[in-house]
Protein backbone atom coordinates (compact mmCIF):
# COMPACT_ATOMS: atom_id res chain seq x y z
CA UNK A 1 0.00 0.00 0.00
CA UNK A 2 2.78 2.53 -0.35
CA UNK A 3 2.90 3.48 -3.92
CA UNK A 4 0.48 4.45 -6.74
CA UNK A 5 0.44 3.14 -9.94
CA UNK A 6 -0.84 6.01 -12.53
CA UNK A 7 -1.86 4.64 -16.04
CA UNK A 8 -3.72 5.95 -19.36
CA UNK A 9 -6.58 3.76 -20.37
CA UNK A 10 -8.39 5.69 -23.04
CA UNK A 11 -7.07 6.86 -26.39
CA UNK A 12 -9.77 6.63 -28.47
CA UNK A 13 -10.97 3.42 -27.60
CA UNK A 14 -14.07 2.60 -25.34
CA UNK A 15 -13.65 -0.55 -23.08
CA UNK A 16 -9.95 0.15 -21.57
CA UNK A 17 -11.25 -0.18 -18.23
CA UNK A 18 -13.06 -3.14 -18.62
CA UNK A 19 -10.19 -4.84 -20.51
CA UNK A 20 -7.61 -3.57 -17.47
CA UNK A 21 -9.95 -4.71 -14.81
CA UNK A 22 -11.18 -8.13 -15.80
CA UNK A 23 -7.13 -8.46 -16.63
CA UNK A 24 -6.27 -7.73 -13.16
CA UNK A 25 -9.08 -9.70 -12.10
CA UNK A 26 -7.85 -12.69 -13.63
CA UNK A 27 -4.26 -11.70 -12.14
CA UNK A 28 -5.81 -11.72 -8.68
CA UNK A 29 -4.18 -8.18 -8.13
CA UNK A 30 -7.08 -6.49 -5.60
CA UNK A 31 -7.52 -2.82 -5.72
CA UNK A 32 -7.52 -0.88 -3.24
CA UNK A 33 -8.23 2.81 -4.31
CA UNK A 34 -8.70 4.08 -7.83
CA UNK A 35 -9.81 6.87 -9.84
CA UNK A 36 -9.70 8.56 -12.95
CA UNK A 37 -11.84 10.53 -15.25
CA UNK A 38 -11.99 11.11 -18.68
CA UNK A 39 -10.43 14.45 -20.90
CA UNK A 40 -10.25 14.93 -25.12
CA UNK A 41 -10.39 10.77 -25.11
CA UNK A 42 -7.32 10.42 -22.97
CA UNK A 43 -8.64 8.68 -19.72
CA UNK A 44 -5.74 8.59 -16.92
CA UNK A 45 -6.60 6.29 -14.05
CA UNK A 46 -5.02 5.93 -10.75
CA UNK A 47 -4.97 2.80 -8.53
CA UNK A 48 -3.30 2.02 -5.40
CA UNK A 49 -2.93 -2.45 -5.53
CA UNK A 50 -3.94 -3.79 -2.17
CA UNK A 51 -1.20 -5.89 -0.93
CA UNK A 52 1.71 -4.17 -2.96
CA UNK A 53 4.17 -6.58 -2.50
CA UNK A 54 6.52 -7.43 -5.27
CA UNK A 55 4.63 -10.40 -6.36
CA UNK A 56 1.86 -8.35 -6.84
CA UNK A 57 3.73 -5.36 -8.36
CA UNK A 58 5.35 -7.72 -10.66
CA UNK A 59 1.68 -9.19 -11.82
CA UNK A 60 0.63 -5.73 -12.40
CA UNK A 61 3.36 -5.09 -14.47
CA UNK A 62 2.77 -8.24 -16.52
CA UNK A 63 -0.66 -7.00 -17.24
CA UNK A 64 0.13 -3.97 -17.89
CA UNK A 65 2.85 -5.31 -20.66
CA UNK A 66 0.28 -8.13 -22.01
CA UNK A 67 -2.59 -5.33 -22.32
CA UNK A 68 -0.33 -2.60 -24.02
CA UNK A 69 -1.12 -0.53 -21.65
CA UNK A 70 1.40 2.36 -20.03
CA UNK A 71 1.99 3.29 -16.49
CA UNK A 72 4.26 4.52 -13.66
CA UNK A 73 4.53 3.65 -10.44
CA UNK A 74 5.07 6.67 -7.38
CA UNK A 75 5.87 6.24 -3.91
CA UNK A 76 2.81 7.74 -2.09
CA UNK A 77 2.90 10.41 0.98
CA UNK A 78 0.28 10.09 3.51
CA UNK A 79 -0.84 13.01 4.62
CA UNK A 80 -3.53 13.29 7.23
CA UNK A 81 -5.97 16.21 6.51
CA UNK A 82 -8.78 17.79 8.82
CA UNK A 83 -12.26 16.90 6.48
CA UNK A 84 -13.13 20.11 5.97
CA UNK A 85 -13.20 22.98 2.86
CA UNK A 86 -10.07 23.85 1.33
CA UNK A 87 -7.23 21.41 3.32
CA UNK A 88 -7.04 19.32 0.64
CA UNK A 89 -5.49 22.46 -1.59
CA UNK A 90 -3.31 24.12 1.53
CA UNK A 91 -1.64 20.43 1.74
CA UNK A 92 -0.97 20.44 -2.22
CA UNK A 93 0.69 24.44 -1.75
CA UNK A 94 2.47 23.23 1.06
CA UNK A 95 4.59 20.89 -1.49
CA UNK A 96 5.51 24.15 -3.81
CA UNK A 97 7.46 23.14 -6.72
CA UNK A 98 6.98 18.92 -5.81
CA UNK A 99 4.73 17.46 -8.70
CA UNK A 100 1.82 15.53 -7.26
CA UNK A 101 1.16 13.05 -10.24
CA UNK A 102 -1.77 11.03 -8.13
CA UNK A 103 -4.22 11.54 -5.66
CA UNK A 104 -6.13 9.34 -3.54
CA UNK A 105 -8.29 9.41 -0.13
CA UNK A 106 -7.29 6.24 1.57
CA UNK A 107 -8.95 6.73 4.19
CA UNK A 108 -11.51 8.98 5.97
CA UNK A 109 -13.85 9.46 9.65
CA UNK A 110 -16.08 12.07 8.62
CA UNK A 111 -13.43 14.71 10.91
CA UNK A 112 -9.90 13.65 9.57
CA UNK A 113 -8.91 12.30 5.91
CA UNK A 114 -5.78 10.35 5.21
CA UNK A 115 -4.85 11.63 1.46
CA UNK A 116 -2.16 10.11 -0.42
CA UNK A 117 -0.23 12.51 -2.69
CA UNK A 118 1.83 9.85 -5.55
CA UNK A 119 5.07 11.80 -6.03
CA UNK A 120 8.47 10.62 -7.82
CA UNK A 121 10.82 8.40 -5.20
CA UNK A 122 13.48 11.69 -5.80
CA UNK A 123 10.94 13.64 -3.97
CA UNK A 124 9.85 11.51 -1.11
CA UNK A 125 11.96 13.34 1.03
CA UNK A 126 11.62 16.35 0.37
CA UNK A 127 7.97 16.40 0.18
CA UNK A 128 7.72 14.70 3.71
CA UNK A 129 9.94 17.70 5.02
CA UNK A 130 8.05 20.51 3.27
CA UNK A 131 4.40 18.72 4.58
CA UNK A 132 5.57 18.61 8.59
CA UNK A 133 6.58 22.30 7.96
CA UNK A 134 3.59 23.42 7.06
CA UNK A 135 2.34 21.28 10.46
CA UNK A 136 0.98 18.33 8.95
CA UNK A 137 1.46 15.02 9.84
CA UNK A 138 3.40 13.22 6.66
CA UNK A 139 5.13 10.21 6.31
CA UNK A 140 6.06 7.89 3.14
CA UNK A 141 2.90 4.86 3.26
CA UNK A 142 4.63 1.79 4.13
CA UNK A 143 3.40 -1.71 3.23
CA UNK A 144 2.42 -3.55 6.92
CA UNK A 145 4.62 -6.42 6.54
CA UNK A 146 7.33 -4.17 6.10
CA UNK A 147 8.67 -3.98 10.07
CA UNK A 148 12.07 -3.02 8.84
CA UNK A 149 10.77 -0.32 7.03
CA UNK A 150 12.58 3.24 8.43
CA UNK A 151 10.55 5.97 8.91
CA UNK A 152 13.44 8.80 8.67
CA UNK A 153 12.49 10.96 5.31
CA UNK A 154 15.80 11.22 4.49
CA UNK A 155 16.51 7.13 4.44
CA UNK A 156 16.57 6.02 0.88
CA UNK A 157 17.88 2.75 1.12
CA UNK A 158 14.40 1.64 0.55
CA UNK A 159 14.46 2.18 -3.25
CA UNK A 160 14.51 -0.20 -5.75
CA UNK A 161 14.15 -1.43 -9.34
CA UNK A 162 10.12 0.40 -9.53
CA UNK A 163 11.35 3.79 -8.43
CA UNK A 164 14.98 4.04 -10.55
CA UNK A 165 11.99 2.51 -13.69
CA UNK A 166 9.97 5.41 -12.76
CA UNK A 167 12.86 8.09 -12.56
CA UNK A 168 14.50 6.70 -15.54
CA UNK A 169 10.69 7.33 -17.41
CA UNK A 170 9.83 10.87 -16.24
CA UNK A 171 12.21 12.86 -18.36
CA UNK A 172 9.52 11.73 -21.37
CA UNK A 173 6.57 11.86 -19.20
CA UNK A 174 5.77 15.89 -20.16
CA UNK A 175 5.97 14.97 -24.04
CA UNK A 176 3.14 13.50 -25.72
CA UNK A 177 3.75 10.04 -25.72
CA UNK A 178 2.04 7.52 -28.17
CA UNK A 179 0.15 5.03 -26.70
CA UNK A 180 1.76 2.49 -28.23
CA UNK A 181 5.25 3.09 -26.51
CA UNK A 182 6.71 -0.16 -25.19
CA UNK A 183 8.85 1.77 -22.86
CA UNK A 184 6.29 2.74 -20.79
CA UNK A 185 4.29 -0.44 -20.43
CA UNK A 186 7.79 -2.98 -19.94
CA UNK A 187 9.57 -3.82 -17.18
Amino acid sequence: MHRQVASLLSTNSPGRLAILGTALGEAKIDMMTTGGAEWKHSGPITLTIKDDDLDQLGGFADVMEAKLLPYLVFRTIEVKLKDVPGSLGAAAAALGNINIYAVTILESDGQDALVGFGVRPKAVANAIKRLRKAGYEARRRRHPDDTDDPDNADDRSWEDDWDRRTERLLPDFDKDIPANDPKYYRR
